[in-house]
C-alpha cells in the first residue's frame, strides 16, 4: 500500500458497501490519491498473449513449454518458468490440454503467487476479496469457467504438483475467477484491445455514476486515482465501474451483471438522471398536439409516464422500442448520411440527451474529425458548425453528469475550439470578418483550449489524454501566434477587410 494512500485514505467497512474508502482529511479537485502498480494482468478470455510484454503470442517458452511468448521474447519470469518446468519433469502434465485453452493460464499465474514465498501474502489478500461466489454458482458465466478453465486445469495434471494443491477444488477455482471478475479492472493492451488487471486498493473504491476521483492507467500499466473536484474529510471516494454515457437502466444491468450489486446513486434514483434525461422519451400524445411532454421512469410501479400528460407506456413496449433503436443505429455505423437521417427519426421518440441520440451524435463527431483532418477533404463552414454544435450539446451535457475535472470534457472542449479556430478562420477569408473580430474571436478559442489543458492535465503523461495534451499546447502555442500576427496586417489585408 502507497505511503501517499495511507495518509490520504481511511479503508472502512460496512453491510452496504462492503470494504470501501473514505478521505483522511480534505482533499483538492486534482490531487491524487493514488499511484499503483497491479498485483497481476491477464489476459481477456480467449486470448493468449505474451508472458513478458503482453503483445499477441505466437509460441511457447522453449524451457518450460507452458509460458506463452511472442517472436520477440525469449523468456518470461525465471520463477514462473522453473515452476512450470519442475511440475512437467515431475507429473505427467497434459501440455496439449492447458494450450487448447489459453484460459487456464491467467489462473495459473494466479495461484503461483502463492508458490513464490515473496508474493504469498499477496496471494492471500486476493482470496479474501470478494467473488460472490454463491450467486454466481450454476450461473453462465460459472459454466463457461469451468468447461474453459477448470475442468482442463484438473485434467492436465499440473495441480498435483502446487504447495497449494490441497486448498484446490472446483470452488476454490471458481473463487479466484470470480475475484477476478468482480474486481479487476479493463486495461490496454499494446495493440489497443483489453486486458484485465488487479489493482488491490483501487478495487476497495465505491461505485458511483457520478463519482469524486478518476482512474487512469499510464503505459506501464500503473493505475492512478484522483479527485475530480474538492472532497471533504470523511467522505468515501467513489470511481465509476460503468461508462457514464450510458442511461440508467442500462448503467445498473451493467453492475448486476458484473459486480453484483444494485446502484442507488442520487443520479439512478432520480427519473430525470439529475435533469439530463439521458433515458427520457418523447411524449408521442403531446408531440401530435405541438406540446413539449417527456416520459420518464416511474420506479414505484415499473413503467414510464409522461410529466405532462400522464400517458404511460409498459416498461415492455419500452425496452422494444429501444431494442429496434439500437439495432438501427447498429445498421448506421460510419455512414455519414445515415446516421444524420436517423438523428432526425430519433429526436422525434428520445430526449436530445437520451443515451442513444448521443451515441449517435458521438458517431457523427467521429467521422467529421476524420474528414476535417483529411489532407484529400475540403471541409465547407456547414461540416464546421455541425461539428461545433454536436461539441457543444455533448460539453453541456457532460457539465450535468460530469462536474469537476472530466477527461470526456477536455476532449470535447478542445475539438471544439479547433473546429471552431477553422470555421473563423474561414469566415475571414472569405470577408466576413474583420482583423479584429478574428482576433476576439481566436481569443475565444484560446480560452477553450486552455480550460481544455486544465481538464486533462492530471493524467499520465503516457496516456493517450496525456499526449493529447502536448497537441493542445502546441496548436495553442501557434494559436497565440497567429493573433499576435494579426496585429501587424500585410497592407493587402487591410485593404481586403477595409
Amino acid at each position: 500500500m502507497s505511503e501517499e494512500f495511507c495518509k490520504k485514505c481511511n479503508i472502512c467497512k460496512n453491510e452496504v458497501l462492503g470494504r470501501h474508502v473514505k478521505t483522511a482529511d480534505d482533499i483538492k479537485a486534482g490531487e491524487t490519491l493514488l499511484l499503483e502498480k497491479p498485483l497481476l494482468i491477464l489476459a481477456s478470455s480467449g486470448d493468449k498473449r505474451c508472458s513478458n510484454c503482453f503483445r499477441f503470442a505466437q509460441h511457447y517458452c522453449s524451457k518450460c513449454s507452458l509460458a506463452p511468448l511472442c517472436f520477440d521474447c525469449g523468456q518470461h519470469s525465471d520463477f514462473d518458468c522453473n515452476v512450470f518446468k519442475d511440475l512437467i519433469t515431475r507429473f505427467e502434465v497434459q501440455r496439449n490440454v492447458l494450450k487448447k485453452y489459453p484460459g487456464t493460464y491467467g489462473l495459473l499465474k494466479c495461484l503461483l503467487l502463492y508458490e513464490n514465498p515473496e508474493t504469498r501474502q499477496y496471494f492471500e489478500a486476493m482470496v479474501c476479496m470478494q467473488s460472490h461466489l454463491e450467486r454466481r454458482r450454476n450461473s453462465s458465466i460459472w459454466q463457461e469457467h469451468d468447461k474453459e478453465i477448470i475442468q482442463p486445469l484438473m485434467k492436465s495434471n499440473i495441480l498435483k504438483g502446487l504447495q497449494i494443491a490441497e486448498r484446490i477444488n472446483e470452488d476454490f477455482l471458481q473463487h479466484i475467477c470470480g475475484i477476478w471478475d468482480v474486481n479487476s479492472y479493463e486495461i490496454r493492451a499494446p495493440d489497443s484491445a483489453a486486458m484485465r488487471g488487479l489493482y488491490m486498493n483501487a478495487s476497495m473504491m465505491a461505485h458511483n455514476c457520478q463519482p469524486n476521483a478518476n482512474q487512469a492507467i499510464d503505459g506501464q500499466y500503473r493505475m492512478k486515482v484522483y479527485a475530480n473536484r474538492d472532497i471533504a474529510k470523511n467522505a468515501t471516494v467513489t470511481v465509476s465501474y460503468t461508462n457514464v454515457l450510458l442511461g440508467t437502466e442500462e448503467r445498473r444491468h451493467i453492475l448486476n451483471e458484473g459486480k453484483y450489486f444494485h446502484c442507488t446513486c442520487e443520479r439512478c434514483e432520480d427519473p430525470t438522471e439529475l435533469g439530463s434525461h439521458m433515458s427520457t422519451l418523447v411524449c408521442g400524445p403531446c408531440a401530435a398536439k405541438s406540446q413539449e411532454g417527456f416520459v420518464i421512469k416511474d420506479f414505484a410501479t415499473n413503467s414510464w409516464r409522461c410529466s405532462t400528460c400522464s400517458h404511460t407506456l409498459r416498461n415492455e413496449q419500452v425496452e422494444q422500442l429501444l431494442e429496434k433503436v439500437k439495432e438501427e443505429v447498429y445498421h448506421s455505423q460510419d455512414d455519414l448520411r445515415r446516421l444524420e437521417y436517423l438523428l432526425i427519426k430519433l429526436n422525434q421518440l428520445l430526449h436530445k440527451n437520451h443515451f442513444i441520440v448521443v451515441d449517435v451524435k458521438q458517431n457523427i463527431a467521429n467521422i467529421l474529425r476524420n474528414i476535417i483532418r483529411s489532407s484529400l477533404q475540403k471541409p465547407g463552414r456547414q461540416l464546421y458548425e455541425r461539428k461545433i454544435r454536436l461539441c457543444q450539446e455533448l460539453v453541456m451535457l457532460l457539465h450535468i453528469i460530469q462536474p469537476g475535472i472530466s477527461r470526456l470534457k477536455g476532449i470535447g472542449l478542445y475539438e471544439m475550439a479547433t473546429a471552431s479556430a477553422e470555421l473563423y478562420r474561414l469566415r475571414f477569408g472569405e470577408g466576413e470578418l474583420t482583423v479584429a473580430e478574428l482576433q476576439e474571436s481566436l481569443a475565444q478559442c484560446e480560452t477553450m483550449f486552455k480550460e481544455a489543458i486544465r481538464l486533462l492535465l492530471y493524467e499520465p503523461n503516457d496516456t493517450p489524454e496525456g499526449e493529447l495534451v502536448k497537441s493542445i499546447m502546441a496548436e495553442l502555442k501557434d494559436l497565440r501566434n497567429g493573433i499576435q500576427l494579426l496585429d501587424k496586417p500585410m497592407p493587402e489585408f487591410e485593404d481586403m477587410h477595409e
